[in-house]
């Protein structure tokens, strides 16, 4: 498995952390918890499984996950591998393996969803059907070529990941191509241009905790 930290704590970002994970054909990550986090990821390419004790679900390219706080999961490689992007608000990178015996009574309950594939210019809530949640709140949006849309962070840390196609960031000045992120503390906002046609975007809001 490899595993590169794109932003977290190590990097100055306080309230989130992403990383990209590259699983090699038929490899698992095995079950395990992160007991203060939620979680969530993001499949770039690739085919498997998601899966918690009693249950597993295919997963393929542009499929992402929503993980609540002690919720037992794993992933599988396909035949093709698996590349991800993973989120966590509050940052934790303890993984706590998972023992049947000890944990039997650890909750349920990720939640799965399909990145919209037509462009609409417009940020739309990745898991519309949570139930409830604390900090992490992912967004998705896909542009054709010239299309626009603003970022802003509010009262949150804001991550805009650039999964596929390029964009131009007016708080740079400059061109981004895919896979790349960029950070906005509270209250930043910017625009976000498609250079490319089907150019699709995540937004990741960490609320700061209390």
């Amino acid at each position: 498995m490899q595993r590169v930290v794109i932003l977290g704590p190590e990097t100055g970002v306080s309230q989130i952390s992403a990383i990209l994970v590259r699983l090699p054909p038929h490899h698992e990550f095995s079950m395990h918890t992160h007991p203060r986090a939620e979680d969530c990821f993001f499949v770039i390419s690739g085919e498997g499984e998601v899966f918690e004790p009693d249950r597993r679900l295919s997963l393929s390219a542009s499929t992402g996950v929503w993980i609540p706080p002690g919720v037992p999961h794993g992933l599988a490689a396909g035949a093709s591998g698996v590349l991800e992007i993973g989120f966590q608000s509050p940052p934790d990178p303890t993984a706590v393996p998972y023992d049947a015996a000890a944990d039997g009574n650890a909750p349920r309950g990720f939640l799965t969803a399909q990145l919209p594939g037509e462009a609409d210019a417009r940020w739309y809530p990745t898991f519309p059907h949570r139930t409830a949640w604390q900090h992490l709140d992912p967004y998705s949006c896909t542009l054709n070529h010239g299309q626009s849309v603003s970022a802003e962070a509010a009262d949150c840390e804001l991550l805009i990941v650039v999964v596929r196609g390029a964009v131009e960031v007016q708080a740079l000045g400059a061109n981004v191509e895919a896979i790349a992120a960029l950070h906005l503390g509270p209250t930043e906002i910017t625009e976000v241009r498609a250079r490319r046609d089907s150019t699709v975007l995540l937004g990741i809001r960490a609320r700061p905790m209390t």
